[in-house]
């Protein structure tokens, strides 16, 4: 009876040391699988740093755009890194750009890009150090504007007195022109254009958004007026738009 029971525990002595045998080959085996996937892992990694780490300096800081008439400015800061010295403005997909030098004694850079079709851009700017390291892109959108945002302009409404924008003020007994309220926050100035009584021309204008009289001082009846309005697209735009001048009187004809 006692042979039996050594015979038996040392068959469960042995099943127990083959269990753990094959434990620690697992782990072997899954440790060797790891090591070698690490190394696939940085095979593909090894074509870009054969010459040596990858340098970038510092990018854009701050980078602005600011709208204009077929043109657009560009600004950042040039406090990040002073390593840059020039810098590449990219847009249209890569497909367009521009080169600039670098002033390293202005704290913001300024560039002013011309010529632009009327549009919504992304622009981007990569800085350069002397030795051909680049930042990564700072990117910016960006809306330019032309005739198609200017044929949609019209110019600020006026009160009629008695069929007329050019009356009398029975108060004032003087001849006005008076401005409508307005709600449009892009409009920005309305310039009312006369003759006076010595043939000269003369200029008034209202930016405020209320109603408001304009007097014509010196006016004589039957000289010409003509009135304009003045838009400014964005906040910060770099160029206004003027709506054409619209006649309340003609100029006579000679």
């Amino acid at each position: 009876m006692e042979r039996k029971l050594n015979k038996r525990n040392s068959l469960k002595f042995i099943k127990r040391t083959d269990m753990r045998k094959n434990y620690i080959y697992t782990i072997l085996a899954a440790i060797v699988t790891l090591l070698c996937s690490c190394d696939g892992m940085d095979a593909p990694y090894a074509d870009f740093i054969k010459d040596g780490p990858i340098v970038y300096i510092g990018k854009a800081d701050s980078l602005k755009a600011f709208s204009g008439r077929e043109r657009v400015k560009l600004a950042w800061q040039m406090r990040n890194d002073p390593r840059g010295v020039k810098a590449k403005i990219f847009w249209r997909d890569r497909t367009e750009s521009e080169e600039i030098t670098l002033d390293r004694s202005k704290k913001e850079f300024e560039y002013v890009i011309n010529d632009l079709d009327e549009s919504t851009y992304v622009f981007e700017v990569v800085i350069y150090d002397k030795y051909g390291n680049s930042s990564l892109a700072a990117e910016v959108t960006a809306e330019v504007y032309g005739e198609v945002y200017e044929s949609y302009l019209y110019p600020r409404s006026c009160y009629k007195y008695s069929g007329k924008q050019v009356y009398i003020d029975k108060t004032l007994n003087k001849w006005v022109v008076t401005l409508n309220a307005i709600r449009d926050d892009t409009m920005i100035n309305t310039e009312v254009v006369y003759v006076d009584k010595n043939g000269n021309e003369q200029t008034v204008s209202w930016s405020e958004k209320s109603q408001k009289s304009l007097v014509l001082e010196d006016y004589v009846e039957g000289n010409m007026v003509k009135y304009r309005s003045c838009f400014s697209p964005q906040e910060n735009a770099i160029d206004d738009f003027w709506t054409d001048y619209t006649y309340f009187v003609k100029p006579a004809e000679n």
